[in-house]
């Protein structure tokens, strides 16, 4: 993928050649993707399709920037049609974004948002809570008993190893009840506050959403955000920040709807773009991960990163919020659900038997997805009864989101069976384990000798090879036999930009350049490796904290 700081080498604008263009433009009507922000429609719906429409949504989105690159490059400035002046522009609508636009405006700042798809939200449409400490409603509710903030900091010291900025996590546990009280006094009502499914969470700091659903934050955000004055643009991606005297001076836009390009003068900018899950030359470049393919929303292209390098932000390195799933599906999608969050039978590409299944029940997808990317591959074995089970009998294991323990799948063997016709090479079948082995490319021998120790290890209820739960030693007998493989993939991104503790952007030595903000994901320097899923939310409780943080300090650069 073709990045900013290529084209801009080579171009015959640059930053400078750009802002001379837009000063000599005409103001002309406002974007066709300019809508109030009580219009604007949130993702709420987005977990709905199948993967193969997610797929070529992806893809077709991810093209699209790359032409847009090309034209920007070649001939911007004839298609300028606008120049709108505010306080404060915000690229990007989920948690953070959102977050900031409306507590800027609060402050008295006039904020436009450019969003680049046509839904609000962003990922944060796809949580269920956020976490946060000493809030309203955990004093309010019985039961609950706040740790200490240095117990919380030991807790993440130990599962990093100790490689996180202790200082900037006090900071966010400090303040992250403080965020849940902002979303109360606005109105919100969160469901509940208490752990993240059972044993998974650590503490009582999970304050559930609305219907366990992200999108109606966003949906609440977005008409106070539409109370406050703010002017929101979807379908608006951000493809370069202006710059000015040394300054970041606000951003211009590709407005997907007529194909023109706008301009937003700003004294302040905050980038949130979402992570860059469907960046694999970023993904390569900034962290350490080798994953197959993103499951991010299809927004999820890195370009505040990108833009941000150009003006000369420092990166730092990032981690993923990882998962599996099945080539050609969702994570949503019944395949999914059922072969990658079910404590099942795992094998690797020799057949081997390699971890505790239900380590996603436990600790849940973080330490999962390390285990199953120890191996070269892994696959999913279940038989008839399993998926008998699955669609019409005592349900699923276990899940996620609308998709609880005793769920149904009722298509999942139409999946199942898709797959199989469509001839990826991700699922296989045999009438007998040694003819599913054959299937798969293993030693038919070993695969049976794999079955055969784990039947007997069901039969005794107790897995000594590697102690997964009683309750999930269900023996696989009844043929025919089913592999499916597990694909590491990319929820999200965490981190890109170098930040300091106002989630200001810092340049390579540390000095923040003026004008310039990030917050979300992009910005978020609180973790190492592996995501801690103990304090569950934490993620999306910084991605709103960040916004705050961001708000009033560019408020205090741009208008104090």
């Amino acid at each position: 993928m073709l990045n900013r700081r290529d084209f801009l080498k080579g171009s015959a604008f640059g930053i400078a050649g750009i802002t001379g263009a837009v000063a000599l433009a005409g103001c002309a009507s406002a974007p066709q993707g300019q809508q109030s922000a009580a219009q604007n429609p949130t993702d709420a719906g987005a977990e709905e399709r199948t993967g193969l429409q997610a797929t070529a949504e992806a893809a077709q989105n991810t093209e699209a920037r790359k032409v847009s690159l090309v034209e920007f490059e070649a001939d911007v400035a004839p298609k300028v049609t606008e120049t709108k002046e505010c306080d404060i522009v915000v690229l990007g609508s989920g948690a953070g974004g959102l977050g900031a636009a409306v507590k800027a405006a609060q402050l008295g700042a006039k904020v436009i948002l450019l969003e680049k798809g046509s839904e609000l939200g962003g990922s944060t449409n796809g949580t269920e809570g956020m976490f946060g400490w000493g809030s309203s409603l955990q004093h309010e509710t019985d039961g609950v008993e706040l740790p200490l903030v240095a117990e919380l900091i030991q807790d993440e010291l130990t599962y990093s190893n100790y490689r996180i900025d202790a200082a900037l996590w006090n900071r966010f546990i400090n303040a992250s009840g403080k965020s849940v009280d902002w979303l109360r006094d606005l109105g919100y009502q969160f469901d509940r506050v208490d752990v993240y499914k059972g044993q998974i969470s650590a503490f009582k700091c999970y304050h559930w959403w609305t219907e366990e659903k992200g999108s109606t934050m966003i949906a609440h955000l977005a008409d106070v955000a539409a109370g406050l004055g703010v002017e929101i643009i979807t379908q608006a991606p951000g493809v370069a920040l202006m710059t000015e005297d040394g300054k970041v001076a606000g951003a211009y836009a590709h407005n997907v709807a007529d194909d023109s390009y706008f301009a937003v003068k700003a004294k302040a900018t905050i980038v949130g773009t979402g992570g860059f899950g469907l960046n694999n030359a970023l993904i390569e470049q900034l962290t350490a991960w080798d994953m197959t393919y993103g499951t991010t929303r299809s927004t999820g292209t890195g370009d505040g990163v990108i833009m941000a390098e150009d003006v000369g932000a420092g990166t730092y390195m990032t981690s993923i919020l990882p998962r599996t799933a099945v080539e050609g599906y969702t994570v949503y999608d019944e395949i999914a659900i059922g072969c990658c969050d079910n404590p099942l039978l795992f094998v690797n590409e020799n057949g081997d038997r390699f971890m505790n299944e239900g380590t996603y029940v436990t600790s849940y997808m973080a330490l999962y997805v390390n285990s199953i990317i120890s191996q070269k591959r892994a696959y999913t074995l279940l038989d008839q009864a399993m998926i008998d089970r699955f669609m019409s009998g005592e349900g699923i294991l276990s899940g996620w989101r609308k998709y609880k323990a005793g769920a149904q799948l009722p298509e999942f063997q139409s999946q199942l069976d898709e797959c199989l016709s469509s001839k990826r090479g991700n699922v296989f079948k045999g009438d007998t384990v040694e003819d599913l082995a054959k299937a798969m490319g293993v030693d038919p021998a070993n695969l049976k000798a794999t079955v055969d120790r784990y039947n007997k290890l069901c039969t005794d209820g107790f897995d000594e090879d590697f102690l997964k739960g009683a309750e999930f030693l269900i023996p696989v007998q009844t043929g025919p036999f089913y592999a499916v493989r597990q694909d590491p993939s990319v929820t999200n991104t965490i981190g890109g930009l170098d930040v300091n503790y106002n989630n200001a952007v810092v340049d390579v030595n540390g000095e923040a350049i003026p004008g310039l903000y990030c917050v979300g994901v992009d910005a978020c320097k609180l973790y190492k490796e592996t995501y801690n899923y103990a304090m569950s939310g934490g993620l999306v409780g910084y991605c709103l904290y960040s916004g705050l943080n961001a708000a009033e300090h560019a408020y205090e650069e741009a208008l104090a």
